[in-house]
């Protein structure tokens, strides 16, 4: 995968621009104004005592960014994919970039807001307040997450796959 700069961006007929991508065979979103840019994977270096899911640090653009993820964030087990995607996401918490992990970016979609329902308490185990809604695109839901709340708190949350 190449590195591609993504552009924030509004749709002309009241959505929202998502960036949808799979973890452990499910698909979520973010809203694409907050992503800088998608990355090809490269292993992170090491840091000692990294904060819960950081699996390191990558150096991009003169700056080290810190790579979380989100399989472990998520409570997943297992490797995950040989070819994963790095996500650069602008402002969460207290880094202005961080780097999250994903197993395979799917798309760039427009979404009108009425097509986004409120969510359920539960959706695939992660509680409502780390979700903005969800849908339903091509016949299989689609979680759009809110990516500071779920990146900055230290709450355990188990996906069920």
């Amino acid at each position: 995968m190449r590195q591609t700069d993504v552009a924030p961006e509004t749709t002309s007929h009241g959505g929202v621009w998502m960036l949808v991508f799979v973890v452990a065979g499910r698909q979520f979103a973010v809203g694409l104004p907050g992503v800088q840019q998608i990355l090809g994977y490269r292993p992170p270096t090491k840091t000692p005592r990294p904060p819960p899911h950081v699996q390191g640090i990558i150096r991009h653009q003169a700056r080290f960014v810190p790579l979380v993820s989100l399989r472990s964030r998520l409570g997943v087990q297992g490797g995950g994919p040989n070819h994963p995607a790095i996500l650069l996401l602008r402002g969460i918490g207290r880094e202005p970039i961080l780097g999250v992990i994903v197993d395979e970016v799917c798309r760039v979609m427009s979404l009108p807001y009425e097509k986004v329902l409120a969510p359920p308490p539960r959706v695939f185990g992660i509680r409502a307040e780390f979700l903005r809604g969800v849908a339903n695109v091509g016949g299989r839901p689609l979680v759009w997450l809110d990516e500071a709340k779920l990146l900055t708190s230290e709450e355990p949350i188990t996906l069920l796959t």
